[in-house]
């Protein structure tokens, strides 16, 4: 089951991406900067979720705000995607923030913890284990 949720919740996050653009590209009328500007906030957008929401994120934020945060966004982009000729997409992705939040809450416990750091040796260097 968790498979299923952690691909549900990635193809919400792609949707989630492709609705970043849309949105950026329409705000500034398409066109050519209309597609520099959506690859730029979608760069942003990722480097944010990366950052604060992803499984391995460094400063990753506590479960329940991680969640709203994350399923508030997709709403967010659905909803201003309504007003915009991509209305059944925004449809789509508010539906989509509301099955991310629940995703992220049941998902929670199946991150494995990053690997801890190895111990210096007594000069300073680091231990190397060998592969065989």
């Amino acid at each position: 089951m968790p498979i299923v949720l952690g691909l549900l919740a990635f193809v919400i996050e792609f949707g989630f991406m492709v609705g970043v653009f849309l949105l950026a590209s329409a705000l500034v009328d398409g066109g050519i900067a209309g597609t520099v500007v959506g690859v730029l906030a979608v760069v942003l957008v990722a480097a944010l979720w990366g950052l604060f929401i992803a499984p391995r994120a460094r400063r990753r934020i506590a479960k329940v705000p991680r969640a709203l945060a994350a399923g508030g966004a997709v709403a967010a982009v659905g909803a201003g995607l309504l007003g915009l000729d991509h209305s059944r997409f925004g449809v789509v992705l508010i539906g989509a923030g509301l099955v991310l939040v629940l995703a992220q809450l049941a998902l929670d416990g199946n991150v494995p913890p990053p690997n801890p750091p190895r111990a210096p040796l007594e000069d300073g260097r680091r231990s190397r284990k060998r592969r065989r």
